[in-house]
């Protein structure tokens, strides 16, 4: 995976207290028990991190952290490539 699913693994882990072993790609926000509170804290984060804005559809509790992090490395994509 790249650098922004470490980010994510990171900020689950530390902020969230969601065990490292309970993290892959494939499990979804709402098997980690992130709740809408939880999802809204975690999308700010995220955007503070890595300088972008993560959009409300693909932060879902049934969104996985693969897809999560495929919004976001599209997103990091065009914003190095946009003036």
């Amino acid at each position: 995976m790249t650098d922004t699913y470490d980010v994510i693994r990171s900020v689950l882990t530390t902020t969230f207290r969601v065990p490292d072993d309970e993290i892959s790609p494939e499990r979804t926000l709402e098997q980690l028990e992130l709740d809408s509170l939880a999802l809204a804290e975690f999308a700010l984060i995220l955007q503070e991190r890595l300088e972008v804005r993560v959009d409300e559809e693909h932060a879902t509790r049934a969104t996985t952290l693969a897809q999560v992090t495929e919004h976001l490395d599209t997103l990091r994509a065009r914003s190095v490539t946009t003036p």
